[in-house]
């Protein structure tokens, strides 16, 4: 690793992302979408259709097209809708650049770069790559832990184990800034500094990132 051995982690929703229900949010991403392509159902009805089930998860853990297409497909079936899976990618792209997201963090952990290592860390699906690169610049970062990549998701234990092998170093080297007390908590189990602290609160994350990089 260079400039030094530390690193900062960051989550994505909820630190970069804003997660704010009176916000556009990737809940009425869906309902947008599905109702655009003539969905008849209540709001309810289709986050709770689209939101569950062992096909869901898997597009969370698989690198691959086909598992996308696969959860798609029986999602499509269940909420009779009219549109192709290719349709369904480009209109989550286009409604997925909607969601708001906190441009000071982004531009704070770029700054960090000539000071530490920096990375994120999040439960993510390959869709979403194309929208979130083109807002933060992944290759700004030195890791992208992408649960999608790493085939595990927050706070399944492998995961952080992934991140631990991937970067070889020792656990107090590592601050992980995330806004969920059950994926602080996992990181805490294993001895990493954490920041639990939602992406308004920046003077939080900029007075904990200073503390753990002058010790």
């Amino acid at each position: 690793m260079k400039k030094g051995n530390k690193i900062v982690i960051f989550d994505w929703g909820g630190v970069i992302e804003i997660h704010d229900n009176n916000k556009y949010n990737i809940s009425k991403v869906i309902v947008d979408i599905m109702k655009y392509y003539n969905c008849a159902l209540t709001d309810n009805e289709i986050i709770e259709i689209c939101s569950k089930g062992d096909k869901l998860h898997s597009t969370f853990i698989n690198n691959d097209e086909e598992t996308t297409v696969t959860w798609f497909n029986e999602v499509k079936s269940k909420l009779k809708i009219t549109c192709t899976y290719e349709e369904y990618k480009n209109a989550y792209y286009k409604y997925g650049k909607k969601i708001p997201y906190y441009k000071d963090v982004v531009e704070y952990a770029h700054n960090l770069k000539e000071k530490c290592n920096i990375g994120i860390f999040s439960n993510l699906v390959k869709l979403d790559e194309k929208r979130i690169n083109e807002q933060v610049d992944l290759s700004m970062f030195d890791y992208a832990f992408l649960s999608y990549q790493m085939g595990y998701i927050k706070p399944n234990p492998k995961a952080y184990e992934y991140i631990e092998k991937r970067l070889k170093i020792n656990s107090k080297e590592i601050l992980f800034i995330d806004d969920t007390n059950v994926n602080i908590d996992e990181a805490r189990k294993r001895k990493w500094n954490t920041c639990n602290a939602c992406g308004y609160e920046l003077d939080k994350i900029k007075e904990n990132v200073e503390k753990f990089l002058k010790e």
